[in-house]
């Protein structure tokens, strides 16, 4: 279980870093973008592999009990991941919102990945 949420939140970890440079480049460019040849598939691309995690994170924060990570803040950053996924494409949408989603997201996967790294090496000190 923990294996494929690290797995899944370095996954979602990227996605962030490149939803903020094709916002960059929308924003540059001004135009509006293709939904159906560029927004949908990265859309659903990125969505599917948020609620995978969102599913493995809730699972992980029930089972573990990690401190500091609830699951609001899972359910909330698999949320702002779905908002940016598509907002990222547009240059209409205010730049401080897609900074504020991608933010909000790095804060919880980077606290989701330390209680991990945390959760795995307390496991090998038992053995």
């Amino acid at each position: 279980m923990e294996k494929e949420l690290k797995a899944l939140t370095k996954r979602l970890q990227q996605y962030n870093e490149q939803l903020l440079l094709i916002a960059r480049r929308a924003r540059e460019r001004n135009e509006e973008p293709d939904f159906f040849g560029d927004v949908k598939p990265m859309a659903e691309e990125v969505q599917a592999v948020a609620e995978r995690w969102k599913d493995a994170a809730s699972r992980w924060v029930r089972h573990a009990r990690p401190k500091y990570v609830h699951e609001r803040q899972i359910e909330a950053a698999a949320d702002h991941m779905a908002k940016l996924c598509v907002e990222a494409f547009y240059p209409s949408v205010p730049e401080r919102r897609i900074k504020q989603y991608s933010q909000a997201v790095a804060y919880t996967l980077a606290l989701v990945k330390e209680r991990l790294d945390d959760t795995s090496e307390a496991g090998k000190e038992r053995f």
